[in-house]
């Protein structure tokens, strides 16, 4: 990996982006999975989080490295990852995000693909292990307690930082584990907070309408409509009694007409 390390400090990776580099690396390694389209991630999304968004092909290839049984070329895969990360700054820097923000996200990201990595038995093996992600960027080995410091602070302002958290809660859901993976009974508190910033999230949701949420609730009932008009069931027996009336006087009248030709008819006969 020391060739991996010259490399590096000979080039600012951002001036040599192979753009198409990490789409291809994603999904060469595809014909090692079963062919299954919901981790196809070659489009940009259109998420109203652009923490989220960016990251949305690094996110897709975790969830493959963690399928591979094996990795030929890890040295490309570490090269190309390095590129994504140095060209995902540039586009969020353009985007507003200020230096901070910018630099716990970036230590977060290398710290969930350096996990998923090293969790594999060919990324234990490698010169990943030696050269990780965090590493390159940070200077620094192990992320996995410092990445919950950087999430404790962030939930002090938790709608400053709405967007980093967000990001961070989809790394957990998608496996990142940190110290809790090392942590006796670390998956019950792994999974307490999990819910925990969950709801810290949902929180800071705009209230939806009480008549949306509870619709039931809402229903105007038919005893409290106001009482001057008629209710449908007396239209309908008003409708009811005038079709017998009808019928009634048109039955008395036939009736009354049979009577007067069965007298005419008696007369013309006697």
């Amino acid at each position: 990996m020391n060739e991996l390390a010259n490399r590096d400090d000979t080039r600012r990776h951002e001036d040599s982006i192979d753009v198409q580099g990490l789409d291809r690396l994603i999904h060469s390694h595809a014909g090692h999975l079963d062919a299954d389209e919901d981790y196809w991630f070659r489009l940009r999304g259109h998420n109203l989080n652009p923490l989220v968004d960016a990251s949305g092909s690094l996110l897709g290839m975790v969830v493959r490295v963690r399928q591979l049984d094996r990795l030929d070329d890890i040295d490309r895969l570490y090269r190309q990852v390095v590129d994504e990360i140095a060209a995902i700054e540039i586009e969020l820097t353009e985007q507003g995000y200020d230096r901070p923000t910018l630099l716990a996200y970036r230590y977060v990201l290398c710290s969930f693909i350096d996990e998923a990595v090293m969790s594999t038995d060919w990324g234990q093996q490698s010169q990943w292990a030696g050269h990780s992600l965090l590493t390159r960027f940070h200077n620094e080995t192990w992320g996995g307690e410092k990445v919950f410091s950087i999430l404790a602070r962030l939930r002090q302002e938790p709608r400053r930082y709405r967007d980093l958290l967000s990001f961070i809660y989809l790394c957990l859901c998608l496996g990142f584990e940190g110290r809790y993976k090392v942590m006796p009974h670390g998956r019950e508190e792994y999974e307490q907070m999990l819910r925990e910033l969950g709801d810290q999230l949902s929180s800071l949701d705009d209230p939806v309408e009480d008549s949306l949420t509870h619709p039931l609730d809402n229903v105007l009932v038919a005893a409290r409509r106001k009482g001057d008009g008629m209710p449908l069931w007396g239209i309908f027996a008003l409708f009811a009694l005038a079709v017998a009336a009808i019928y009634t006087g048109f039955s008395w009248s036939l009736e009354e007409q049979a009577d007067q030709v069965g007298v005419l008819l008696e007369r013309i006969i006697n």
